[in-house]
């Protein structure tokens, strides 16, 4: 299951980075992520849980595997709660995997049990009127 949830994430991150970095949807091969191993998703992940648990703006948390030579960093750009009510960040995710480079922004939202998961569709609660 694990293995799983590592596959899901290369393919949002990948596509992700791809649609950005070539403005079409390109390989998963072409994204950093896609040549990541399940050592650096726990970073990864590792990175956006101490990231999205902060409540500063503009933190930074760099990740680096020295066994695979990928890394990357997690920029916290929004706190919001979604409009069903979930804590949710904004994120700016850069990644690298040797010579490439990546870069998307992705939303996570923390679920039930408090874990960040990747949710593209959760958009902000309206303000409330004063």
């Amino acid at each position: 299951m694990k293995l799983l949830g590592h596959v899901f994430i290369a393919l949002s991150l990948g596509v992700a980075s791809c649609a950005f970095a070539q403005t079409n949807l390109g390989d998963l091969r072409d994204a950093p992520s896609g040549k990541f191993k399940p050592a650096d998703f726990e970073m990864l992940w590792a990175a956006v849980d101490e990231v999205s648990r902060g409540k500063t703006i503009g933190a930074v948390k760099k990740w680096e595997n020295a066994a695979t030579g990928n890394g990357g960093a997690i920029k916290l750009l929004e706190i919001f709660a979604s409009t069903d009510g979930r804590d949710c960040r904004r994120l700016r995710i850069d990644n690298h995997a040797k010579s490439m480079k990546g870069s998307t922004k992705q939303v996570v939202c923390a679920d039930a049990n408090g874990k960040w998961m990747l949710d593209a569709g959760a958009q902000p609660a309206p303000k409330p009127q004063p």
